[in-house]
């Protein structure tokens, strides 16, 4: 018996009798749990068994090693982020310093909290080595889909800008958004309003984008 056929046994499947995706669930939150108490590198495979109250054999059910089930906690908790945080949205008047301070403040509140995709994420992405390769592809991954939602959003908002300077501006507003979820997590009387009116106020003061004709 392999470990799938033992899987499907002893967890819950559903009516046409696929192993259900209640396990899985379960198999990401123990998991996510764990690296937020423990590291990633103490989240083993036995002890998220333990918390999850599954076997090994469903772990591996659903996920092939301990660096794809970590990839999956990264993409599940960003999905989840993304639908918490306003869109990005260019309306009609809206200033780039506006649009920051509207929609990052509202995102940055959310990740002083620390999401597990960035709690688990930035544990690994100075990681040497392939033993989290797919973790840090798939954290990597989440910050290029946001770093491309915001070059656009640039480009909508002003539409001389061009593609290299919306890309820069996009990849400053994600760096500030690294730095405020450390910053959150030193600094006792951190205050993310100031810090996004700071962001804001230099967007508003940059200067003429000299490559915009080019």
């Amino acid at each position: 018996m392999n470990a799938r056929q033992s899987a499907a046994e002893t967890e819950s499947v559903s009516e046409e009798g696929a192993p259900s995706a209640r396990s899985a669930d379960r198999i990401l939150r123990a998991a996510a749990e764990l690296a937020n108490t423990h590291g990633v590198a103490g989240a083993t495979i036995a002890a998220v068994c333990r918390r999850s109250g599954l076997p090994v054999s469903s772990v591996y059910w659903h996920f092939e090693d301990k660096d794809g089930l970590f990839s999956e906690v990264i993409r599940h908790s960003f999905a989840e982020w993304l639908v918490t945080v306003p869109r990005w949205e260019a309306e009609d008047g809206t200033t780039l310093g506006q649009g920051v301070r509207n929609v990052v403040g509202a995102s940055y509140r959310t990740l002083g909290m620390i999401p597990d995709f960035m709690r688990v994420g930035m544990q690994v992405l100075l990681e040497k080595g392939d033993t989290y390769g797919k973790t840090r592809r798939a954290f990597l991954d989440c910050r290029l889909q946001v770093r491309r939602m915001i070059s656009a959003w640039v480009r909508r908002v002003e539409p001389s800008a061009s593609a290299d300077r919306a890309d820069d501006v996009a990849t400053l507003v994600v760096a500030f958004a690294d730095g405020a979820a450390v910053g959150s997590q030193i600094y006792p009387d951190w205050d993310s309003e100031e810090y996004v009116d700071l962001m804001s106020g230099m967007l508003t003061c940059l200067p003429p984008d000299d490559t915009a004709a080019y």
